[in-house]
């Protein structure tokens, strides 16, 4: 993806991006409300040195006390200082865990100490950090400072400031929890965006197939009105924009082989519901119009729906075929026109990949492209299973439908892959199911007059 894929991704994910940043910032205050409140108390002493009365000794002495700060702050929390403390307050807590609550540091450069005591009630934090100074500058002065001669420490350390009695609680500071929150939701809706950008980013447009693929597109097949399956609508409305765009699509194909022309094509997608078996009637009505015989064979056994959408019937078809029931002829059913028939699904069979890969499908297909001008195959989609691989091969190619705004491009790139590894001719893509809104009306309606019997809803 591009930086500019990635900004679109984003804002195509602003909602949920929204709702988890509000979702973040409920969770960091519900958090915030629950967890028991801690204080901190802070106090200060100073680390001063009687030793020498010259100035070379006074600077000495500061030295030395600098020197000493760094080891009384590891001090401060050290069991031989804490365990007083939680003597004189009664605590039940031992010096180890009254350490957890306790810390000590010193600004750089500087001779002071600063100690701090946490606790969930702030008198408590007040106590506990007051008692730790009192005591560290005892066992300082009583047995770790040097001595002089008289026997007197030559270092003490002065309370420069008292423990303050915390009037506000240290954590959780709510309003810093639920900016967290909010951060975190919405850092974690930016990824979700992405992800889906990369994952679940939908075909657009024509330009969407040609960025992921090397097919032509070979036009643009407008959503039928609701009610109507696009066979249906192309049916009754020679002259409408659903005809019209399926009618640019069959003119494309005339482009595709020179020499010769196209006698047959596999219809298939990457995924179901892509409106491969709709494509497929409406436009073998397309290419009858020319007075060619077509045949429209469903082909697709898992999951046949051409009888469903022309509302012919099943009990007779390519299954029957196959197994020498009956004859090809005697199997097909003329439909919306004296060129055009189809030849359905015919019965269940436990076995599809079998027969559609076996030599009397191979034959099958030579005597249809003998007896009909145009053959078109409606076969299962290209990511499910590998019948349309087999049958393209068998005939001059495949055609991908792609439906805008359904097919991803991570399926698109993936049709690719399996089209190239079974060396399967992709003749060219159509975008099915484009939104009505901005395609022109031209053709349909008055203009032309009025369409045939409706037929009930497809796909």
């Amino acid at each position: 993806m591009t930086v500019l894929e990635y900004a679109r991704a984003i804002l195509r994910g602003w909602p949920i991006i929204l709702v988890l940043g509000v979702l973040g910032g409920l969770g960091g205050y519900a958090w915030a409300a629950t967890t028991p409140p801690t204080y901190r108390s802070t106090g200060a002493v100073l680390i001063t040195s009687d030793r020498g009365t010259s100035a070379s000794e006074l600077v000495q002495g500061n030295a030395y006390v600098q020197n000493l700060v760094t080891t009384y702050v590891l001090l401060a929390t050290s069991e031989v200082v804490l365990q007083p403390v939680a003597d004189q307050l009664g605590l039940d807590a031992n010096a180890r865990s009254l350490a957890e609550s306790v810390s000590a540091s010193s600004p750089i450069n500087s001779v002071v100490i600063e100690i701090s005591a946490t606790s969930g009630s702030p008198e408590l934090a007040q106590r506990i950090a007051g008692a730790t100074m009192a005591s560290l500058s005892d066992i300082v002065t009583r047995e770790v400072a040097p001595t002089d001669a008289a026997g007197d420490p030559t270092v003490r350390l002065t309370t420069i400031e008292g423990a303050n009695l915390p009037r506000f609680a240290a954590a959780p500071i709510v309003r810093n929890v639920v900016a967290i929150g909010v951060l975190a939701g919405l850092a974690a809706g930016v990824v979700i965006a992405v992800l889906r950008g990369l994952l679940g980013q939908t075909v657009r447009d024509r330009s969407d197939i040609r960025r992921l693929t090397t097919v032509p597109v070979l036009g643009e097949v407008v959503e039928a009105r609701r009610g109507f399956g696009l066979s249906a609508a192309v049916l009754n409305e020679p002259l409408g924009i659903e005809a019209d765009s399926v009618r640019g699509v069959a003119a494309n194909l005339n482009f595709l082989k020179v020499d010769g022309g196209l006698r047959s094509i596999v219809i298939t997608s990457a995924a179901p519901a892509e409106s491969k078996s709709s494509l497929a009637i409406a436009l073998g009505l397309m290419v009858a119009e020319s007075s060619r015989r077509v045949l429209v064979i469903d082909a697709d056994l898992r999951s046949p729906s051409i009888a469903g959408y022309t509302q012919l019937t099943t009990g007779v078809g390519l299954t029957n075929v196959l197994i020498g029931d009956v004859d090809l002829e005697d199997a097909v059913q003329e439909w919306g026109s004296d060129s055009l028939f189809i030849l359905t699904a015919g019965a269940d069979a436990p076995n599809p990949s079998q027969l559609l890969t076996s030599q009397r499908m191979t034959e099958l297909i030579r005597t249809a492209c003998d007896s009909y001008d145009f053959v078109i195959i409606d076969s299962a989609p290209l990511l499910a299973v590998t019948d349309a691989t087999w049958l393209g091969n068998l005939t001059d190619g495949a055609v991908l439908a792609v439906r805008h705004g359904k097919t991803t491009m991570h399926a698109l790139e993936r049709v690719m892959a399996a089209a190239d590894t079974g060396g399967l001719n992709l003749l060219g893509a159509v975008l099915t199911r484009v939104p009505r809104r901005g395609v022109s009306r031209y053709g349909q309606g008055s203009y032309g007059g009025g369409g045939r019997r409706p037929l009930h809803r497809g796909d």
